[in-house]
């Protein structure tokens, strides 16, 4: 294997947006919609890591408090609270030393979405995502002779199009999914609503009334990616890439969903159906390519 599986500088985003734990979660929203992050790394007053921060974090609060007919002020004043009252505590983390190997194991073992790159005294260095993995998956040429329907989830729970957006944060944070697909009565893909979507809608409070009272059709997203049973795991990792999205529907017959991908899956069951090593392998072509 390239000697770049052997460590993670080259890997992780340098990003240098942090949250302290003092910060609003409504702030860190706000943060996460303009800069298109699903997870901040959250730092003490020196720059050390104290937790993590995500969407689901945000969904999560949203759903104590929202009702159809909930007031944006009220809503703005429940998000009006440190970050470190809803943050993730003693956070999986990486140091730059570390190998993919070691990301992959650990993105699986504690099935999280990102994990904070640190260096020997804990300041944060960066971030590495399952989306930076799935990147990696996704730009080689080669089928894996895995089929999607090895590997993705058959039990899809789906929305109405009537439904509000309230009610949608409230089942996301029940059922533990990011995502929507939104389905007629007859089992019909309409479209998708995904947690990133409530940031959108968070981020539109200041300006009046609130649209989580809103139907779910007024906000979801009508143009659905999606992939066959048949197709190999490779192309439904390029999809995800060129469309940077985390999911996609797979088709059955008649329009309807015979199930559901989304990055976790990719990473997570592509390793289960195959092995780690596998996965890792089938990063070889962009390592060596950027080798």
């Amino acid at each position: 294997m390239p000697e770049r599986t052997g460590d993670l500088w080259w890997l992780f985003s340098r990003q240098t947006v942090c949250v302290t734990q003092k910060q609003s979660v409504f702030n860190g929203a706000v943060l996460m919609q303009k800069r298109n992050f699903r997870h901040i790394p959250v730092i003490t007053d020196d720059g050390k890591i104290a937790g993590i921060f995500s969407v689901q974090d945000i969904v999560d609060s949203l759903a104590l408090v929202l009702g159809h007919e909930t007031e944006s002020k009220k809503i703005i004043e429940s998000l009006d609270i440190p970050v470190h009252r809803i943050m993730a505590l003693h956070p999986i983390v990486v140091e730059k030393g570390d190998g993919l190997i070691d990301v992959v194991k650990k993105l699986i073992a504690h099935n999280v979405g990102a994990l904070p790159v640190v260096d020997e005294k804990g300041v944060v260095q960066g971030i590495i995502t399952l989306r930076d993995v799935v990147g990696l998956l996704g730009t080689g040429s080669e089928p894996l002779g895995v089929q999607v329907s090895e590997i993705m989830t058959r039990k899809v729970t789906t929305i109405g199009p009537d439904a509000t957006m309230a009610d949608a944060v409230k089942f996301m944070s029940d059922m533990r999914i990011r995502r929507l697909p939104v389905v007629s009565e007859n089992g019909n893909v309409l479209g998708m609503i995904s947690n990133k979507d409530m940031l959108r809608l968070v981020s539109r409070l200041p300006a009046g009334e609130s649209p989580f009272g809103e139907k779910i059709s007024q906000h979801m997203t009508k143009e659905v990616i999606t992939a066959d049973p048949e197709d190999d795991v490779r192309l439904l990792a390029s999809r995800m890439v060129i469309f940077n999205i985390g999911g996609l529907v797979i088709n059955g017959a008649d329009s309807q969903i015979a199930g559901l991908v989304t990055e976790r899956d990719l990473v997570k069951r592509l390793a289960e159906v195959r092995s780690v090593d596998f996965l890792v392998d089938s990063m070889k072509f962009e390592l060596e390519l950027q080798n």
